[in-house]
Formats: C-alpha cells, sequence, structure tokens
C-alpha cells in the first residue's frame, strides 16, 4: 500500500487537474490544504482520495465543494453538533468527511442521510464501510418527502436534529417542500443550511422554475419571524469577482428560534 502524503500537501495535486470539480483549488492564492482536508487522519485521507479517484473513473461527480464544506466543518465541529440529517446523498463525499467529523467527536449514529437512488445509496454504503463509519451514517434510501422520514431520522438520531443540510433535488418545488417539511422537525436553536441557493444555481432546476433561491426566497416571506441568510444570492456566474465566499452556488442559512 503506498504511504499517504504529508497532510500538508494531501490536496495540493488537485490544483493542477483540469477536472471542472477542482475549481476551488485553481483559484488564486488557494495553494494550501484546507481544514477539510488537514484535519483528517492519514488513513482517512487515503480513503477520501481513493474515493476521489474511483468517482472520476465512473463519472460519479456531484459534490459539494471546500468552501461548503468547510461551513459544515465549523458547525458541526466547533459547536459539536451530534444529529445530522442530510437530504441529498449522491456519490457519498459530504457523508464521508461529516462522518469523519463526527467521528472525532465520538458522536455515534450522528448522521442519517436520505437518498432515492438505489445505486447511489449502495455506492455509499461500500465507502462508508471501507471508512469505518458505518456506526457513525446511515444512508436511507427514501424520499426525504416520504410521511415517515422525519420520524425515521428522529429515531436513528435518538431525537430532534440540530442541523439538516438540504442538497438534493435542487427543484424549487421539492426544495419548498422539504422545508415545509423538515424546519418543524429541527431542534430547537438547530440550523437548516442549503446548498445552490445563488441566481446561478437556480439553472440546476430541471423544472426551470427558479430551483433553491426561489424556494428558500419563498419560505422566509411565509415565516418573517425565522432568522435567514443568503450567501452570494445574486452571483450569476461560475467566477465572479469580489466573491468572499468562494462558492457561487451559494448557501443558504435558517437558524429556528429557541423559543416559540
Amino acid at each position: 500500500m503506498m504511504s499517504a502524503p504529508a497532510a500538508g500537501q494531501r490536496s495540493m495535486a488537485f490544483s493542477g487537474s483540469t477536472e471542472p470539480r477542482f475549481w476551488w483549488h485553481r483559484l488564486p492564492g488557494n495553494e494550501y490544504v484546507p481544514p477539510i482536508y488537514a484535519s483528517l487522519s492519514d488513513d482517512e485521507w487515503r480513503v477520501l482520495d481513493e474515493w476521489y479517484a474511483d468517482t472520476s473513473r465512473e463519472n460519479l461527480i456531484g459534490e459539494c465543494a471546500v468552501p461548503m464544506m468547510s461551513l459544515l466543518q465549523s458547525f458541526v465541529m466547533g459547536s459539536n453538533i451530534r444529529s445530522i440529517v442530510q437530504l441529498g446523498t449522491h456519490s457519498g463525499y459530504s457523508a464521508l468527511l461529516l462522518g469523519f467529523f463526527l467521528r472525532r467527536s465520538r458522536a455515534q449514529q450522528g448522521l442519517i442521510s436520505f437518498e432515492i437512488g438505489e445505486p447511489l445509496c449502495a455506492y455509499t454504503r461500500t465507502w462508508l464501510q471501507r471508512a469505518g463509519l458505518t456506526e457513525y451514517v446511515r444512508i436511507e434510501h427514501r424520499s426525504s418527502l416520504d410521511d415517515d422520514a422525519t420520524v425515521v431520522a428522529r429515531e436513528y438520531l435518538g431525537g430532534s436534529p440540530e442541523l439538516v443540510f438540504v442538497d438534493s433535488s435542487h427543484e424549487y418545488g421539492n426544495t419548498l417542500a422539504e422545508l415545509e417539511s423538515w424546519y418543524p422537525a429541527l431542534a430547537p436553536g438547530g440550523l437548516m443550511v442549503l446548498h445552490d441557493s445563488s441566481e446561478f444555481a437556480a439553472s440546476f432546476d430541471v423544472t426551470g422554475q427558479g430551483g433553491v433561491r426561489r424556494a428558500f426566497r419563498e419560505w422566509r416571506g411565509l415565516h418573517p419571524g425565522v432568522e435567514t441568510f443568503c450567501l452570494n444570492h445574486d452571483v450569476r456566474a461560475m467566477v465572479s469577482p469580489g466573491m468572499v465566499y468562494q462558492d457561487f452556488c451559494g448557501a443558504a442559512l435558517i437558524q429556528k428560534p429557541l423559543h416559540p
């Protein structure tokens, strides 16, 4: 078995790749290993590096990038969040990383991820097994909008989720329904984080109805007393000068009040 690269070199090779998925690593000034990778053990990094190679070969690319994962890491590891629901698994990138973070804090049964694609569920479970994360992460082959999805999540987590990460269909109607379904299930003070909330990312909605951006704006209008914020909501292109939060796809945040 090849030895793992030093922590300071792990993802540096990505900056020389022409794959679109590594766009963040090619941005000027980003010649460093971000904490989401630097904090991993050698074995954890080896698994993730092999996952990258395999998903490239199998054309299973569709994960979020460094800025979103760094935002999630700050919540999970900075605030000891121990119960997470993920809506949309795809090939398992964020499930693996969130699992590594949860293992660091010894939060078993800390993440349940809902995915409607059975092959994607099987693929992700294989990598979670390989990473030794099956005690921390469960992949549920089920629509996030099933009537009993919130019950299944609560039973697995042992209570209400502290964090719900929405990164599923990117369709306006489905996302609005997910917000209405999962916000009530959220623990008081808990967070909902939505990926792909920018104007640019609205093009990901195959129904052409405005995507996550429109769903978030309409939901916010229906719940004026809830704390919300949208990062990069007006970014219109993959390269946008002046972005401080370096993700052109955007991120939206919702926090449930501690008291009704």
